[in-house]
């Protein structure tokens, strides 16, 4: 809203702006009012001086004696304003997501609208005549929008450069794992990077994983890492559990390994031919695999951490596992 008037001047007009919270300047006798309401009534017919006036965003202006200057006196001239104006804009319900994220475009633009041509950089569809589109991104980046509106006489275009903000997922992934024994206890997964996502899966509690819950077979085991802007991957390995009783119990009992719990040696006697002997620790990784071609063999323990270990040993009559102790 602007004031002309030939004889307020611009104190009485700051005064109204200050008292009814008008944004706009206004135009006193100090501001060129006078001059302002001559090119304004020029050949139309005089009704009073225009106090107060409404100019429209097309710079359209309307103007009549409106005195007292009340809102009820200015709402008719809002109104027009509003009816003649074409004017773009648009809101989104979200403006920056994870990679296959989609966006429901709203379009708010004023005007007696026919028509809307929309433009999406890197989205799909890459434009739409919906008025209320809804548009899916898969690539990451900064991505422009434009909208332009038409009332079939003439158009009004928004532009919003780097308006949509696309996040890459993380990359993931995951060691595949050993196979585990039946009579393992519980250990702790490993291999899944970045570090500080989660483990998932049958037999899984807190990311430690338990051979005897999950039962013999192929188990998937999925890990979910989320990064800083709250997008996730994910990457999926099997982890297969064997009963390792493929040997006669009878044969088991011909296998000694000693001393238990152990310190710097660990020593195996079977009566039967020893091919190769494998140690896992508490996290079902490999130790050492030992190619094996006697009966008797000793394996240097010296350099383990304390902890549990489990001695896969393969004979000529099959595998058996035994569990020792490494202090």
């Amino acid at each position: 809203m602007i004031g002309l008037s030939p004889s307020d001047n611009n104190q009485t007009i700051n005064n109204y702006k200050q008292q009814h919270g008008i944004t706009f300047y206004g135009a006193g006798t100090e501001g060129g009012g006078p001059a302002a309401i001559d090119v304004v009534t020029d050949g139309q017919n005089f009704l009073g001086y225009p106090t107060y006036c409404i100019v429209c965003p097309d710079k359209e202006m309307s103007f009549d004696v409106c005195w007292p200057p009340t809102a009820p006196c200015f709402d008719p001239f809002i109104q027009d304003c509003l009816s003649s104006t074409l004017s773009a804009n648009f809101s989104t319900d979200i403006t920056e997501f994870c990679e296959q994220g989609t966006v429901q475009f709203t379009d708010e633009s004023v005007g007696n609208i026919v028509s809307w041509d929309w433009t999406f950089e890197g989205g799909d569809p890459a434009t739409s005549a919906n008025q209320n589109p809804v548009v899916a991104y898969s690539t990451p980046g900064l991505w422009d929008v434009t909208l332009t509106v038409s009332d079939g006489s003439g158009d009004n275009t928004i532009e919003m450069p780097d308006y949509i903000t696309v996040n890459a997922n993380p990359e993931v992934t995951l060691t595949p794992f050993e196979t585990a024994c039946l009579n393992w206890p519980a250990f702790e997964l490993t291999g899944g990077m970045p570090i500080g996502g989660e483990y998932s899966g049958t037999g899984v509690s807190n990311g430690w994983f338990d051979p005897a819950v999950a039962g013999v077979g192929s188990h998937d085991i999925t890990y979910i890492y989320t990064d800083e802007n709250n997008c996730e991957n994910f990457a999926v390995e099997p982890i297969i559990v064997d009963g390792c009783t493929s040997i006669d119990e009878t044969v088991a009992g011909t296998i000694s390994i000693y001393p238990n719990p152990a310190k710097d040696v660990v020593n195996i006697n079977s009566e039967f031919r020893v091919n190769s002997i494998k140690v896992f620790n508490f996290t079902g990784q490999v130790v050492t695999n030992i190619e094996v071609t006697n009966k008797i063999t000793q394996i240097n323990t010296s350099q383990f951490e304390s902890g549990v270990y489990l001695f896969q040993i393969e004979t000529d009559k099959g595998v058996t596992s035994k569990r020792i102790v490494i202090k």
